[in-house]
């Protein structure tokens, strides 16, 4: 069986209670013994409880006021309001005492930076704190006090208010979900300021937007393919007679068309489903010369053979690219293929005879193709690869045709 637990409050009431009643059942049965009469005894008992009760209650406030005020001065403050001020009637009480001490901690003068980062930021909508060179709190607005709903007082540290740094990176529970937290270096690092955006709407809207696109190319491929195999198919079922050669030809059109679909959606399931790379040496001019054969590209490679990286992926990455170059080279697909390292990055540099990037705007875009039997996927997919190897890829046109440069790290600092 628990046990009810009394607040500080409650205990204190209780024993006013008893106090009361030691003092006015005694008094009251001593004053009957002496008077016998019973009108006097109830006139006397009630006068002397109202006086008790008067007694009491002027204690009891007493004790339990100045505590309410301290602690509606102390939430008020915490919540960045700066017009306010203790009071007490008796100067010489040690609840004036020591409400004026907490008033001095609390009003105590800051750094001029600090004022002017009060200036700056006390009504700024968004949750704003500032932390001094040990990581102490030394200003936060209303904002941050409301979106945290955590005390937080002056002097306390990141942690204790419930901040955490990895990798320069600040976070906070609280400031997870919909929350772009930044932490900014001030005064040549000697303060550090903490800001916190709501980007709720704007992943929302990227969201839809990006669904939106996606359902848009979707229905785009779907309408291509379906819409012919069904026109072919009711071209059958309405003959009377079903003609072999007609039927072979309409279900090979139906075949190629089912396959370059297939094709589209097994593209975009790569894409989106990319393994972690697994970087290990091997010999990149061998890799690129059988994928360029296969893909009826000659190929030009100069410079180091050697590459630190994944190579499944850098493969993958090899054939879009080949593949590309054989659909925009005409008769002789060519492609020049330079490998040299420059400081930490092992530089890639592809350059084909093409006519170049027809938009070098949105080249990368994933589903975004300029090309009639196009998909969008192929540089889309190559970029994922460099990006999964904390590298670049950087496009461009050149004279000679498009050009493809991709920076990898360094075997000793991927």
């Amino acid at each position: 069986m628990s046990r009810f637990k009394l607040s500080h409050k409650a205990k204190v009431v209780r024993t006013l209670a008893a106090i009361f009643c030691a003092i006015i059942v005694p008094s009251t049965g001593w004053i009957h013994q002496l008077s016998k009469d019973v009108l006097l005894t109830t006139t006397l008992a009630i006068c002397l409880s109202y006086l008790l009760i008067i007694c009491i209650y002027r204690l009891f406030n007493a004790y339990f006021i100045p505590v309410a005020q301290l602690q509606a001065y102390i939430d008020a403050k915490q919540q960045g309001q700066s017009n306010l001020s203790l009071s007490y009637k008796d100067s010489s009480s040690p609840w004036t005492t020591l409400g004026a001490q907490i008033e001095t901690l609390f009003n105590k003068q800051s750094p001029q930076s600090t004022h002017l980062i009060d200036g700056l930021f006390q009504h700024w909508p968004h949750p704003i704190a500032l932390f001094n060179q040990q990581d102490q709190l030394i200003f936060f607005n209303h904002p941050m006090y409301q979106q945290l709903k955590t005390p937080l007082l002056r002097g306390m540290t990141m942690t204790e208010c419930g901040f955490t740094i990895n990798n320069k990176q600040c976070s906070h529970a609280k400031l997870s979900r919909d929350w772009q937290v930044q932490r900014i270096a001030l005064s040549d690092a000697k303060q550090t300021l903490i800001t916190a955006s709501y980007i709720g709407h704007q992943l929302q809207d990227a969201k839809r937007q990006s669904q939106a696109d996606l359902i848009r190319i979707l229905s785009h491929e779907l309408n291509n393919s379906l819409t012919p195999m069904a026109s072919m198919a009711d071209t059958l079922l309405s003959a009377e007679a079903l003609n072999e050669k007609q039927t072979r030809q309409v279900l090979t059109r139906v075949k190629s068309r089912s396959e370059s679909l297939l094709q589209f959606i097994k593209a975009y399931s790569e894409l989106s489903r990319l393994p972690v790379a697994k970087p290990q040496y091997f010999d990149l001019k061998t890799l690129a010369t059988l994928n360029a054969t296969e893909q009826n590209v000659q190929l030009n490679f100069a410079g180091e053979s050697r590459c630190f990286a994944d190579k499944i992926l850098i493969e993958q990455l090899l054939i879009n690219v080949f593949k590309n170059t054989f659909e925009a080279g005409g008769d002789k697909p060519h492609i020049t293929f330079r490998s040299f390292a420059q400081a930490d990055m092992h530089i890639l540099q592809l350059t084909d005879n093409g006519p170049g990037f027809a938009n070098l705007e949105h080249a990368i875009q994933p589903l975004y193709t300029t090309k009639k039997t196009g998909h969008g996927l192929g540089l889309a997919l190559c970029n994922d690869i460099v990006q999964k190897h904390n590298g670049q890829l950087q496009l461009a046109n050149t004279e000679h045709g498009a050009q493809i440069t991709i920076k990898l790290p360094q075997g000793s600092t991927l």
